[in-house]
């Protein structure tokens, strides 16, 4: 049932949905003062989801993640109020053919975004370009911290958690990751910037044993640090990787 057109507590009105993701759907909702908000609904017994974002997000603050209000009950579902982040999904973005600098002036945003995580000891655990809003003024916010957590959260059995092309070695063999695992999947991204291509491709199973065992394809025309250090984001080994986005940040040679 969609929440378009809607009132909800007698104070914000919804007036359409932004996105749909595997578990909740966000709208576009405004106060009575005319304040844009993003409204996340999930599904009705989904409180625990809503409560580990709402636990991550208050814990969260920085210019690049997008602020993670408060939590409501509605009759339709357990919902969260967020900062209304403007702009698009990065892989939106990108088809307007920015120029290398611009994004890779919003891929720096994306690092230092999982910078301020990884020092409170945060993961996010799902990196991918639909969650990174990118503004018409290249200001990047990452959202969604739904699956977000603790570094190294134990799990009580193997857990495959993230989205498949972006997935480190870790997480396809169901391990809790840390921050490395976040660096990966920066990495990942950052090969598409450069290329238009993810890494590893092909059906599922293909996709996962690239993750796994497959070196990754080189890239034409880059320099040696550029080549070594999109390299040490992609290395198969946690240990290889740049321990935390922040290193990742400071070495950054492009």
């Amino acid at each position: 049932m969609s929440l378009a057109g809607k009132t909800l507590l007698e104070r914000y009105r919804v007036v359409r949905p932004l996105g749909q993701g595997a578990l909740a759907t966000v709208y576009l909702a405004f106060d009575p003062f005319g304040t844009p908000y993003a409204l996340k609904l999930f599904p009705k017994g989904a409180e625990a989801r809503r409560d580990r974002e709402l636990w991550v997000g208050k814990r969260l603050s920085h210019p690049n993640l997008n602020p993670v209000l408060e939590a409501l009950d509605l009759e339709e579902g357990p919902a969260l109020l967020l900062a209304y982040a403007p702009g698009e999904e990065m892989g939106r973005w990108m088809l307007r053919r920015p120029e290398r600098p611009q994004a890779l002036f919003v891929f720096r945003q994306l690092l230092s975004a999982l910078a301020h995580m990884h020092e409170k000891g945060l993961v996010h655990r799902d990196v991918k370009p639909e969650n990174l809003i990118v503004a018409g003024t290249l200001e990047a916010r990452l959202v969604d911290f739904d699956l977000s957590g603790p570094a190294l959260e134990a799990f009580k059995k193997p857990l495959r958690v993230g989205t498949l092309p972006y997935l480190a070695p870790e997480q396809v063999l169901g391990q809790s990751p840390g921050p490395e695992a976040d660096v990966y999947a920066a990495g990942v991204i950052l090969y598409w910037v450069l290329s238009g291509e993810h890494p590893f491709v092909g059906a599922p199973e293909e996709v996962l044993l690239g993750h796994l065992r497959e070196a990754v394809p080189p890239l034409p025309g880059l320099g040696q640090a550029e080549r070594a250090y999109l390299e040490r984001l992609l290395a198969k080994r946690p240990e290889e990787r740049f321990p935390t986005a922040k290193e990742a940040l400071k070495a950054f040679p492009f």
